[in-house]
């Protein structure tokens, strides 16, 4: 903590200040994302949030069988058309939103001017775990993984108040990068449940089926494969950062934070050489702490100010 403290030194009081309370409220990286953000983001930030655990919870937690499947689908056609309902499509008469989410979504949407779009990809990309528990390739693993995490990342930095063309470049890069590396650090949980996020094609490249991930089987030919999926992680990183000259760093300082210790997450994962089948990789806090202080100097102090 020592060492934190004397970097903290380092840069301008107010920026110091905000360092410790950092420190002290340092539970999870989605805190860090918030203490750069004002009261009405955060509270934007929370309702989208609750908006993906929403529609994720629908998939996740339905029933077994045929009826929770089917309940599944109307659960999520009814938040397709709370989104037309948040929007004013003309189709829905006026009518106000139903949910107390929805209405505090249209009330934050005259603020922070979401993607529509974005609302509904989502909404799409949480329903192809119905049709699908396999991806054949990256094409179709990417589509899923723009739509639960770039277009995330696309209402993010609506919020963030930075929605011209690099930012959302940036955000893509970034939400796919977020999204590759939430796949290979939770190959054993999703296996768990009966699903495998790895492209079949990347598998079989390497010598492995489906069993092979459903049976936790660590040798060789996984590592050669997760290392592929690293890699492709990686790329999407660098993809994001390459724009960084071009976007408003200050405003997305809590996408940076939150790509940089994920980042760092990718890098444990090699370092136990891809083992993700008997422990989940995570940072220590001092580790979260370091991420956080350096995307914070990369950005500029004067943000705190």
């Amino acid at each position: 903590m020592a060492q934190f403290m004397e970097l903290a030194r380092t840069i301008p009081s107010g920026a110091a200040a905000l360092w410790r309370r950092l420190i002290q409220r340092s539970n999870s990286n989605f805190k860090f994302a918030f203490l750069f953000l004002g009261p009405e983001q955060r509270e934007g930030l929370q309702q989208v949030y609750e908006f993906c655990r929403v529609v994720d919870d629908i998939v996740d937690e339905r029933e077994p069988g045929p009826e929770g499947e089917e309940s599944a689908r109307r659960a999520l056609a009814g938040w397709s058309a709370e989104v037309a309902r948040i929007y004013g499509d003309a189709y829905v008469d006026d009518d106000p939103p139903h949910t107390e989410l929805g209405r505090q979504l249209a009330e934050s949407n005259k603020h922070f001017h979401y993607p529509r779009e974005a609302f509904d990809e989502i909404i799409a990309g949480v329903a192809m775990d119905l049709d699908r528990s396999t991806y054949d390739d990256m094409e179709q693993l990417r589509l899923y993984c723009y739509r639960v995490a770039s277009c995330v990342g696309f209402l993010c930095v609506a919020i963030f108040k930075d929605q011209r063309e690099p930012a959302r470049r940036y955000a893509e890069h970034l939400g796919l990068a977020l999204q590759y590396t939430n796949i290979l650090r939770d190959v054993a949980e999703d296996a768990a449940r009966g699903r495998i996020y790895l492209p079949l094609e990347l598998l079989a490249r390497h010598g492995l089926g489906p069993d092979d991930i459903f049976n936790y089987r660590y040798d060789g030919r996984f590592v050669g494969a997760a290392a592929d999926f690293a890699a492709a992680a990686e790329r999407e990183y660098h993809a994001a950062w390459a724009l960084l000259p071009e976007i408003q760093q200050r405003r997305l300082l809590p996408a940076e934070i939150m790509g940089r210790t994920y980042y760092e997450i990718l890098q444990e994962i090699r370092a136990r050489n891809y083992n993700v089948f008997t422990r989940r990789a995570s940072l220590r806090r001092r580790d979260k702490l370091r991420v956080a202080f350096l995307a914070l100097a990369r950005a500029g102090a004067s943000v705190l100010s």
